[in-house]
């Protein structure tokens, strides 16, 4: 699946097969919370940024 900005506030589990309820945003805000990680502006990246940082924050919880 590909993250786009545009998807930012669509709920997880209504975008892709899975049973999370929040939002693509929501979900990004508490893990760099949860990781202590600066907030990233998502205003000024590219989908193609917002994508891999998803991946990335994907990652840090799969491990």
């Amino acid at each position: 699946m590909k993250l786009t900005k545009e998807i930012l506030n669509k709920r997880i589990c209504d975008v892709e097969t899975a049973e999370n309820p929040q939002t693509f945003l929501e979900f990004i805000r508490e893990s760099e919370e949860q990781f202590g990680i600066k907030e990233a502006n998502l205003n000024n990246i590219s989908d193609s940024e917002l994508n891999e940082y998803f991946e990335f924050l994907c990652y840090l919880w799969d491990k």
